[in-house]
């Protein structure tokens, strides 16, 4: 088999398994090639067991009656979601459809180890259920090519390599992605074939832009580190975890809103508790709460000019805020776009620590076909290709 060969039989699998299924007419246009090339690929991958023919006949849009491929779903076990998140780490095991068979939440607190914890409870999982992989998303700057944490300021990580630790720990393969990502990988299936941003605004504040290719019917993300754009320069600026001082994370994170509140008012709030006052119009609280406008239709309008996406997904705690936030920061943003005519559509995203799992399985699914469980699945339907069809009698 040729590699050409090979790599075109793994870009079905992904594409059908990416996309819950395909024809035959979207597997040729996915991959530039012949119908008869299309053909001969399906119908080795159909011999091989990996994917079937499903009987159910559906028009497709020109009114001509075609058959859906899909996975075999026998191959396909389960995928284990981790998200570290500021307080706690949350274990997900999961279906390829999202459905959750287990939960477990880890309280992060000073007398233990993380890691050492995280790992007993995957080796309990691991004992009980069949996993093919492991997703991870964590706030913090992470090299998720070489799977390596390297600055978490919440866990006191640096240079942390998670791939190799829990890949030499269990066997399997481990994927890992900074939380933003991740929250902008679980909107790709409600914004799909579109381009937008993520504005993550939590103790840290992040940006990723998600930018689809029509040509190539694939999504690439670029990730900000918008939160560090310089926005205070007065003397009394913040020094922000990332060492300057006068971040716009040290203007508008959760913490430097609570930070203030207490600093100017002496209450010791959480940030939610703000958020309710702000809401039943309690006016210091809200006062507050409205001066974020200024930096976040900053960065908002930062991500319009070098972003170029025409909608934008704010996430995060922000979000609990009623219309009276909203509809003055939609209006500050209209009167100051660079491009009068031009519209922003501004987003409310959900916040839920459930969001970064979401987008953690997602991550897993696109991530498929690059795990040790992928190339022993393909290792093995080889065998079967490669068994004669007939046997010879020589008697």
């Amino acid at each position: 088999m040729t590699k050409k060969r090979k790599d075109n039989k793994e870009k079905i699998l992904y594409y059908i398994f990416v996309n819950k299924k395909a024809t035959r007419n979207e597997l040729t246009k996915f991959l530039n090639i012949s119908k008869m090339g299309v053909s001969k690929l399906v119908t080795n991958l159909i011999e091989r067991k990996l994917i079937f023919e499903d009987e159910v006949v559906e028009k497709n849009s020109v009114g001509k009656k075609e058959r859906y491929l899909k996975i075999n779903r026998e191959i396909i076990k389960n995928i284990l979601t981790i998200y570290f998140g500021l307080d706690k780490v949350v274990l997900s095991l999961m279906d390829v459809d999202g459905n959750e068979k287990k939960g477990f939440n880890l309280l992060v607190e000073e007398n233990i180890s993380i890691l050492k914890a995280t790992k007993k409870i995957i080796r309990d999982i691991l004992s009980e259920n069949e996993v093919m992989l492991i997703s991870i998303g964590m706030n913090g700057i992470v090299d998720s090519e070489k799977g390596i944490a390297k600055i978490s300021t919440y866990y006191h990580w640096k240079n942390i390599n998670l791939k190799e630790i829990f890949e030499e720990e269990f066997g399997i393969s481990v994927f890992l992605e900074n939380g933003v990502n991740m929250i902008a990988y679980s909107q790709i299936e409600e914004h799909q074939n579109e381009s937008f941003a993520i504005l993550n605004i939590e103790n840290g504040v992040g940006s990723t832009i998600v930018r689809y290719d029509r040509e190539k019917n694939q999504i690439n993300l670029e990730t900000k580190e918008i939160g560090h754009i310089p926005f205070d320069f007065s003397e009394n600026s913040l020094i922000c975890v990332c060492g300057n001082k006068g971040c716009v994370e040290t203007i508008m994170a959760n913490w430097r809103i609570e930070e203030k509140i207490k600093k100017n008012y002496g209450l010791d709030l959480t940030y939610e508790e703000i958020l309710k006052k702000a809401n039943k119009n309690e006016k210091m609280f809200r006062k507050e709460i409205m001066d974020m406008i200024t930096p976040l239709s900053s960065l908002i309008l930062w991500l319009d000019i070098l972003g170029g996406v025409e909608k934008i997904i704010i996430t995060g705690k922000i979000t609990y805020l009623e219309d009276f936030f909203w509809k003055e920061l939609r209006r500050v943003i209209k009167n100051n776009l660079l491009i009068k005519e031009k519209e922003i559509e501004l987003i409310k995203g959900e916040y839920s620590e459930n969001i970064i799992l979401k987008g953690a399985l997602r991550y897993g699914i696109d991530n498929f076909i690059n795990s040790k469980y992928f190339k022993s699945i393909m290792k093995e339907s080889e065998k079967v290709e490669k068994k004669p069809k007939y046997s010879t009698n020589n008697n």
